[in-house]
């Protein structure tokens, strides 16, 4: 039970960072008149966190080697560090007029909370566009993510250990080639981006069933870089999309369509990963 309420506590603060993070970034840039240059942004932020990511898988045996309390008493110092840099940041508004509203109602978060939940529920009940994004970059985004776990525990089974991580490190770059090159194609359609995206998700994983552990690999590269082009794409459109007061709580709303998915993705996935 203590596992299970981890995740449930590790999913609910990606949903509340996932809205702050963008939306601290594009007022910003919004404030700066720059706001165009927030595609570029987020693909330099996505290669940051595929680099990183990567790297860490690299760093999979040492963790073994110190054990499971030193790996996660370094993930709480690293965590606690995040912390005092992000207690570093000051909040950013697009307009004046917002940011005196904000100041006005410090002393009523509950109810301003409450009245921006309403506000923000209003837009996507209008905006049916924006829902539609929102679903077809998480439906990508979770596949490739069911994909890259059902891979870690296939090569786990046929690559040597020493050779394990940079096969995962190779899957990550994936992510970093899809993110730039979606910038190469800036008048595409969403609906392009979208289909191109999912054929390379679908081909990842088509090559899992694969017993040849190289054309898994690819299928996991490829699957990867769909996911990032497909994202950098999905942030630039519905950043743009949303007014500045909810900005953050719609950018997370996004993020829990994608926890949805995931919830009713996973169970079919583990069914059809055991059986088939």
């Amino acid at each position: 039970m203590s596992i299970i309420a981890s995740i449930a506590f590790h999913a609910l603060s990606y949903n509340f960072a996932s809205g702050t993070d963008q939306a601290l970034a594009y007022d910003s840039l919004k404030i700066a008149k720059a706001e165009s240059g927030f595609e570029k942004y987020n693909s330099n932020q996505l290669v940051i966190y595929r680099l990183c990511s990567g790297i860490s898988t690299l760093c999979a045996g040492f963790a073994l080697f110190i054990g499971h309390k030193l790996a996660y008493g370094t993930d709480l110092i690293t965590g606690a560090v995040q912390i005092l840099i992000l207690f570093s940041l000051r909040e950013v508004y697009a307009g004046s007029d917002i940011a005196e509203k904000s100041r006005r109602r410090l002393k009523e978060a509950g109810r301003e909370l409450v009245e921006c939940l309403k506000e923000s529920l209003s837009f996507l009940k209008e905006a049916r566009r924006a829902i539609g994004i929102m679903m077809c970059n998480s439906l990508v985004g979770a596949v490739d993510t069911l994909l890259l776990f059902f891979l870690q525990a296939k090569l786990q089974a046929k690559l040597p250990e020493q050779w394990f991580g940079f096969a995962l490190l190779f899957m990550e770059m994936g992510g970093i080639v899809g993110s730039k090159l979606i910038l190469r194609f800036p008048k595409l359609k969403y609906r392009s981006v979208f289909v191109i995206t999912l054929l390379l998700v679908v081909a990842g994983v088509l090559t899992e069933h694969s017993s040849i552990w190289a054309v898994m690999t690819l299928g996991g590269f490829l699957a990867a870089v769909g996911d990032d082009a497909v994202q950098v794409r999905t942030n630039a459109i519905l950043q743009d999309m949303f007014p500045s007061e909810q900005r953050a709580t719609l950018t997370s709303a996004e993020s829990f369509s994608f926890s949805v998915i995931m919830m009713i993705l996973s169970p079919l996935a583990g069914f059809v990963f055991t059986y088939w």
